[in-house]
């Protein structure tokens, strides 16, 4: 078994669905594709979310601009309306508008899931009736019923022993058969949808790949493969041939957006290789990402991850920060599902860095403001350098106002006002344009 995925830009209209057609059609034994959302449909899911959470009454205009959108699509692709495929499509816009007409409940990462897997439900159930149109025969899978899940709404983890039971009876390794399933989503004990966060496709092929013994994993982006560097920020970018599973995970964990944090670790623990490969240009080779000691080529990799917000907390009485306000800082942390990008302590002192968009910043402020004197400052860059030189340094902090740095043996890290746009040709970051 071979798996793909494809993101939704790879998908984002009938031309791009009928050029990955092509390249699924280039594979002769059993072949599952995990498809994400088409285009930026996930952004506009969210933008329902907010205004049914928010009591908004554009909701249902909103889904409305989604189903056009869909059903143009479809349109594009088809002579006319499969009445097949229609009723699908149609049927889950009206499962949409039915949950957003009811109030919505205190549990936002509960409701979050619900409406947000529709994305992927309707992106994979249009890919896969175009490519039975075409010939190309496929089996049609609701992942929900084959991944089990915790009820870690937003950010689930995986029921390995249950899930492999059923995928292994769902996706059978023989042949020539096809399957069109969904990345990003799972199901509870209770048969509710949970996501296993944002990325989390790349993920879902990756479990799917661990499950299923794959031969290999594909990952097919609008980029001839791991680029050296973000080509938004620095000019002169040069493919990476191979990078070893530790270092991508090492990336990933500093905010590479190259993988989803998650991926890497199932297909390390079975040696699965994983290419990452342009679906542009799908005979080019791509970057491989298997076992190995170092990147070839080897050079510095920067991480930039912009608009971050800087929390300064300390004691109201002038005391220490201790190991019990560590714990009630991360207990806070925790309850409003914070994901830190970065943290430092002093003696007297705690800062955090999270990113503009997380949603209860201010609640999280409210609550610390309870025990510590605490300060924020918005709009600042977090750089991140792996195998760093000081021509690196020297090049990355020229210029700018660095807040905080942190460095050991392979990677320094900043906090910094002011952008990052350094024309080298070799020290650069290992980061891609987003999907």
């Amino acid at each position: 078994m071979i798996i793909y995925k494809f993101g939704g830009v790879s998908v984002k209209d009938a031309a791009a669905i009928k050029n990955i057609s092509k390249i699924i059609g280039e594979v002769e034994g059993p072949l599952t594709v995990v498809v994400s959302a088409i285009g930026n449909s996930t952004n506009l899911l969210e933008g329902i979310i907010d205004a049914h959470y928010s009591g908004k009454s554009n909701a249902k205009a909103l889904i409305e601009d989604v189903k056009q959108k869909h059903l143009t699509l479809i349109l594009d692709l088809f002579d006319e309306f499969p009445k097949s495929v229609l009723n699908k499509v149609q049927g889950l816009f009206s499962e949409m508008e039915a949950r957003i007409s009811k109030p919505f409940s205190q549990a936002f990462n509960f409701e979050y899931d619900q409406l947000i897997a529709y994305g992927e439900l309707l992106s994979t159930s249009i890919v896969s009736a175009y490519l039975n149109h075409i010939g190309q025969k496929n089996e049609w899978v609701d992942i929900r019923t084959c991944l089990d899940a915790d009820d870690k709404y937003r950010d689930a983890n995986i029921l390995w022993d249950s899930s492999e039971e059923k995928v292994r009876l769902k996706f059978k390794p023989e042949g020539h058969n096809l399957y069109i399933t969904q990345g990003f989503i799972a199901s509870d004990f209770k048969g509710n949808t949970c996501s296993l966060g944002r990325e989390g496709s790349d993920y879902t092929a990756a479990i799917l790949s661990y499950l299923l013994d794959a031969e290999k994993m594909i990952i097919w982006k609008d980029v001839l493969g791991v680029l050296n560097a973000d080509p938004d920020y620095f000019s002169n970018t040069t493919k990476l041939d191979l990078i070893p599973y530790h270092e991508a995970i090492e990336l990933s964990y500093y905010g590479a957006s190259v993988i989803h944090p998650k991926t890497i670790k199932p297909l390390q623990a079975k040696q699965i290789p994983l290419w990452v490969k342009s679906f542009i240009k799908p005979k080019q080779e791509g970057t491989l990402i298997t076992k190995g000691d170092l990147p070839r080529p080897l050079l510095p990799n920067f991480i930039v991850k912009k608009k971050q917000i800087l929390i300064s907390i300390k004691p109201l009485n002038f005391s220490f920060i201790g190991e019990n306000d560590l714990f009630f800082v991360f207990s806070l942390i925790s309850k409003f599902g914070v994901k830190l990008n970065f943290t430092q302590n002093t003696a007297v002192s705690f800062v955090f860095c999270v990113n503009h968009s997380f949603r209860f910043i201010d609640d999280l402020i409210d609550d610390l403001k309870l025990k510590y004197d605490v300060e924020r400052e918005d709009g600042l860059e977090l750089i991140t350098v792996r195998h760093y030189t000081p021509v690196t340094i020297t090049e990355i902090t020229e210029g700018h106002r660095i807040l905080i740095e942190q460095k050991n043996k392979n990677t320094a890290i900043f906090l910094s006002q002011g952008s990052v746009e350094v024309p080298v040709e070799d020290d650069c970051c290992l980061q891609e344009k987003r999907q």
